[in-house]
């Protein structure tokens, strides 16, 4: 704001020295060159005009470059208050995905219902008709627990991906979006098979944190449950 206002006053300043020049140009007495006075009147004239014209022409330049920076730093300003705005949600978004646990699942029932929330929370986060969450192991490629659940639970034919294929992010059933869980020190891998791509990197981001949740919700259940199992065994 200070160097439009500087701008604007140079420009000013300028014009007042040049529009002067022009009107005490007929009250002087002046020749150039031998040149007529009449003529060199005109010729004089005619170069503040012409000077006024580009000094014009510069300070239009100057407004509209400001301006086109102004617009550039608004829009910047524009995009990252959307992007804070998208973060915000993505963190009220992961609020509601795990508010309502407030244990850890210790059987089958809990960790079944942890994967019924998560995949209806996947749903309402992308426009999907079904979703499968599944846990495989990496080393023998069995699969250790899944849940496949279809928008308002219409009628679709399950599909049945391959763990094999899943570990190298291919789907052999059609077409597929495949989010898996970013741990790589683990004897498992947690995955999320939709039918469409995430709309954008938001979208994707947020899921993929949900799928790395999970993952570590169902080594905890692992945990628990074996322990809880072993320890009834040593009592009997």
């Amino acid at each position: 704001m200070m160097k439009k206002q500087k701008i604007k006053k140079f420009f000013i300043f300028l014009m007042a020295i040049d529009i002067i020049c022009i009107i005490i140009t007929p009250f002087l007495s002046f020749r150039f060159l031998k040149i007529p006075e009449e003529i060199s009147e005109a010729s004089l004239i005619t170069f503040l005009l012409i000077m006024v014209a580009l000094l014009f022409r510069f300070y239009i330049k100057e407004v509209d470059r400001y301006k086109l920076q102004q617009e550039t730093l608004e829009e910047r300003l524009r995009d990252t208050f959307k992007y804070i705005g998208s973060i915000n949600l993505q963190l009220e978004e992961m609020k509601k995905v795990f508010a309502d646990f407030n244990k850890y699942p210790e059987n089958k029932k809990d960790i079944q219902a942890l994967f019924a929330h998560i995949a209806e929370h996947v749903l309402g986060i992308i426009n999907a008709d079904w979703v499968m969450l599944r846990v495989v192991d990496i080393n023998n490629y069995a699969t250790l627990h899944e849940y496949f659940v279809s928008r308002g639970n219409k009628k679709v034919e399950k599909v049945k991906p391959d763990n094999k294929e899943l570990l190298e992010g291919n789907c052999s059933f059609g077409k597929c979006s495949i989010v898996k869980s970013n741990q790589d020190n683990f004897n498992i891998k947690a995955y999320c098979i939709l039918p469409v791509e995430a709309e954008n990197n938001n979208q994707e981001f947020l899921i993929n944190s949900i799928v790395n949740q999970l993952e570590m919700f169902f080594i905890i259940f692992n945990s628990l449950y074996y322990k809880k199992n072993s320890e009834s065994k040593k009592i009997n």
